[in-house]
C-alpha cells in the first residue's frame, strides 16, 4: 500500500479516497513481457556505476542498445547484458577509439569479438537490502 503525506491533523484530506492502493511492479518495470527477464548481479563489478552486488536487473532482450558516446563512461550509454567467451556479464556499452567495448567503469574493458553477443538492455535495477532470497 502507498501512503502519501503526513499524519492527519484533525480533518480529512480532500484527496482521501483517491490514493493509489498498490504499485504494480510488472506494469511499472516490464514493457515487453515475453522479452523481459530478471538478472541478479552476483559480483561487485558494477558498483562503480551504481549497481551493487545483489541488485536485481530488469532486462529487455527486444530493445536495441543506443549507440554509445565517445567518452567513457557516459550516463547516456546503455547498460547491457552480454555473453562473452561463454560467460554472462553486465557492462556499460561504450565506444573507445571508434570501437564498441564493454566496461564496468574501470580499466576492465571487454572488447567486441566474434564471441561477444548482446543479450539484452538493462531497463531498471532494484536494490535489495535482504540478500537472503
Amino acid at each position: 500500500m502507498i501512503f502519501h503525506g503526513e499524519k492527519p491533523s484533525g480533518f480529512a484530506s480532500p484527496a482521501q479516497g483517491y490514493e493509489e492502493q498498490y504499485i504494480d511492479l510488472n506494469r511499472l518495470l516490464v514493457k515487453n513481457r515475453p522479452a523481459t527477464y530478471f538478472f541478479k548481479l552476483d559480483s561487485r563489478d558494477m558498483e562503480r556505476l551504481g549497481l551493487p552486488m545483489g541488485a536485481l536487473l530488469v532486462v529487455d532482450r527486444s530493445k536495441k542498445p543506443k549507440n554509445p558516446n565517445q567518452s567513457l563512461p557516459q550516463d547516456t550509454n546503455p547498460i547491457v547484458i552480454i555473453r562473452h567467451e561463454g560467460q554472462f556479464f553486465c557492462r556499460l556499452m561504450a565506444r573507445l577509439d571508434g570501437k564498441i567495448v564493454f566496461t564496468n567503469g574501470t580499466d576492465d574493458i571487454i572488447p567486441t569479438t566474434d564471441d561477444t553477443e548482446i543479450i539484452g538492455v538493462v531497463t531498471a535495477s532494484i536494490k535489495l537490502y535482504d540478500l537472503s532470497y
